[in-house]
């Protein structure tokens, strides 16, 4: 007698479909996508309040015993601005007051996001304790240091008050544009701190190469040098993405309007920097915790 196992129903005694645990260890791609949207990303700003309290400990820790805090970071931050100022004026023939601005805001843009990116890549592995013990989602880790390095730029941004008196810098409407491009900034920073913090955790010569980099980049963007001084040869700069991060804060606020194209790059990379930060929390989100 021959009985036909395959043709038969595929349901229990009780009439019930059974469980397909294949399925379920292997979820589709986009089940995948929309669980770490939900669990990794959109939980990780809805308590928001968690990084926000790690990012202020974070500073009252680092300056525990000092008597100015992080203010020590501004004032060495603004001395080292007013060397540059008065040695680099003179190498490229400008006038400090038009120069000085220019190379402060700079400055202090490139260290927020220079310090950030180089935070992000031991965002994970300085926190391994918290995160094979409690359950929380990733982008807490990353916002946490976004978070921290925004509580630092918030202090060093205030050497351009003094900046704006000495040197005369009238107050204008398109100051008010400053805003939607720390906004842009602070985007870029979440998804470039994301993947560093992963590439970092995965693969531990990742970092010095992020270092290597942040530091031949110093010298590549308009941030010491303007860049009038290039000439034809300006494309150097714009097809720096870094510079037009750069541009849409500094031209602000030093009295002008940043241009259409610096708008442009700044939007397109934050949409595919995030697409990209997205794509490797899926597939790496089960694997951090044994990474690290």
């Amino acid at each position: 007698m021959t009985t036909h196992i395959q043709d038969a129903p595929a349901t229990t005694t009780a009439g019930v479909l059974p469980i397909d645990f294949v399925t379920l260890s292997n979820p589709s791609l986009k089940t995948r996508i929309a669980s770490t949207l939900r669990d990794e990303v959109i939980a990780g700003f809805r308590v928001w309040r968690v990084w926000g309290i790690m990012g202020w400990d974070d500073i009252r820790q680092r300056y525990r015993r000092s008597v100015l805090g992080p203010f020590w970071i501004t004032l060495s931050m603004g001395a080292f601005i007013l060397l540059l100022g008065i040695i680099y004026s003179r190498l490229f023939h400008m006038q400090i007051e038009t120069y000085m601005p220019y190379l402060s805001v700079g400055f202090i843009v490139w260290g927020f996001m220079s310090t950030a990116a180089n935070d992000g890549c031991i965002a994970f592995t300085d926190t391994a304790r918290i995160i094979k013990q409690i359950k929380l989602p990733y982008s807490v880790y990353i916002l946490r240091v976004v978070w921290r390095n925004c509580i630092i730029f918030l202090h060093t941004i205030v050497i351009y008050i003094p900046m704006a008196i000495v040197f005369k810098i009238e107050p204008k409407l398109s100051m008010i544009l400053v805003i939607p491009g720390l906004m842009l900034v602070v985007l870029n920073l979440i998804w470039l701190t994301t993947v560093v913090a992963i590439l970092s955790t995965r693969f531990r010569d990742f970092q010095p190469i992020v270092g290597t980099v942040i530091q031949l980049g110093m010298f590549a963007t308009p941030i010491m040098w303007p860049i009038s001084s290039l000439g034809d040869a300006r494309i150097v700069a714009e097809i720096n993405p870094v510079y037009h991060l750069i541009e849409i804060t500094r031209a602000p606020l030093i009295g002008e309007v940043p241009g259409p194209l610096s708008w442009l790059v700044s939007v397109g990379l934050a949409i595919v920097g995030s697409v990209l930060a997205i794509a490797l929390l899926v597939r790496a989100a089960r694997r951090i915790v044994f990474w690290i």
